[in-house]
């Protein structure tokens, strides 16, 4: 299995498990698929790693990091993954004043900004393939214009309490014109989501 395959599946599984998971803050959500992933490697004997805060560019004080990133045998980074998560803003086990109004930012400094981060990850050929994943858990963003180069897909959970949860997805490749269709990452498709990334 390519390693593209294995983060996409993890996103699959993801999706399909929502509801049994209650994640707090975007460490939780890293946490749970580096255990999966690292699960997965283990039970396929696949020829990966996976790290959590991986430094993959250099910086002004120390390196840039990656949330996710699976390596292969020779150390190279075979697919880096940026997350952001914003809780369902109904939620009763999280303070109100923890949204102050909200955990992610959208632009430049939040949302935006991962999905500038993974365009550089792959220019500087730090990486084959890079992908920025935002989970909207009860739609407070999802409402707002994608941003260049991502897709608002929406997930179907059993959980009412959710409604709905949304994910901006954002793919970097190496061969940026091959586009690829992701219909398994969701279960119904909206006017904003496209066929192709």
């Amino acid at each position: 299995m390519e390693a593209i395959a294995l983060f996409e599946n993890a996103i699959i599984w993801l999706r399909e498990n929502y509801a049994t998971f209650q994640f707090f803050v975007e460490r939780d959500v890293v946490w749970t698929l580096q255990k999966y992933l690292i699960s997965q490697i283990k039970e396929q004997n696949l020829p990966y790693r996976v790290f959590n805060d991986f430094p993959i560019l250099p910086g002004s004080r120390r390196s840039l990091c990656t949330d996710l990133a699976i390596l292969n045998v020779n150390g190279s980074v075979e697919v880096a993954a940026e997350l952001k998560y914003e809780p369902s803003h109904n939620r009763s086990d999280i303070w109100p004043t923890k949204f102050g109004p909200t955990v992610v930012f959208w632009s430049s400094d939040g949302v935006g900004k991962d999905i500038g981060r993974i365009k550089e990850f792959v220019t500087q050929e730090k990486t084959k393939v890079a992908y920025s994943v935002f989970i909207d858990e009860n739609g407070f963003f999802s409402h707002k214009p994608p941003h260049p180069d991502s897709q608002w897909i929406h997930w179907d959970t059993s959980d009412a309490s959710l409604h709905h949860v949304s994910i901006l997805w954002s793919q970097v490749s190496v061969q940026i014109t091959s586009k690829r269709k992701y219909e398994n990452l969701s279960e119904s498709k909206t006017e904003q989501n496209h066929e192709h990334l």
